[in-house]
């Protein structure tokens, strides 16, 4: 039996004030937790952020590593540079919404806030994990296109078709190692703010 259904009914036979302090009591632990969840969602953004960005200067900034001479040899160089810079704003507004969602949770005062909040962090994180799985496929295909037509020029049709089919596995398992990393990463986190959700919806029906 959780906490919750404890409470719910030790209420049953206490008076109608005993019940409103304990329901108080309650809320700020669920607020506490809500809020110590959504913190570490902003803080693993931070350093997932700096992590990746980390790793792409010592991978690609190098102007002879494979990396940037492939690039350069599919004539991807201005793509590249435009979707470096605008993923640096995406997910700088990504960090910033992670940032608001951890100082509005820990200043609400009523339950059906705080649920709203719940959920919409939820969201945030989802389409944060989307974006990056949908850019990632994105550029892949980009880069697999100037490939195909720079790069296997000198191929046959055969041979190109089964090299672009060997580089879409390989993009699928790349993937799908990624999305089974953030459901790692945020997947618990995640997991953690709806059993919260639920905790508060079943608060909020003992009114």
């Amino acid at each position: 039996m959780d906490l919750l259904e404890k409470y719910k009914k030790a209420w049953e036979n206490q008076p109608e004030e005993t019940n409103k302090v304990s329901k108080v009591d309650i809320y700020k632990m669920a607020q506490a937790k809500s809020s110590s969840i959504v913190k570490w969602i902003f803080i693993i953004g931070i350093l997932e952020f700096v992590i990746l960005n980390a790793s792409s200067f010592i991978f690609m900034d190098s102007k002879n590593s494979k990396a940037d001479n492939l690039i350069r040899e599919v004539n991807l160089v201005t793509f590249f540079d435009i979707y470096i810079a605008l993923n640096y704003v995406v997910v700088a507004y990504f960090l910033y919404q992670f940032y608001k969602n951890y100082k509005n949770i820990c200043v609400i005062d009523d339950t059906k806030t705080l649920m709203s909040k719940i959920i919409k962090t939820r969201k945030t994180v989802k389409y944060y994990v989307a974006y990056n799985l949908l850019s990632g496929g994105f550029v892949f295909l980009i880069l697999t296109f100037g490939m195909a037509t720079h790069t296997f020029n000198d191929f046959s049709t055969q041979k190109t078709v089964g090299v672009v089919a060997i580089l879409v596995v390989v993009a699928i398992i790349v993937l799908g190692l990624i999305w089974l990393f953030y459901q790692l990463l945020y997947g618990i986190l995640l997991k953690k703010l709806h059993t919260n959700y639920k905790e508060l919806a079943t608060l909020d029906e003992l009114k």
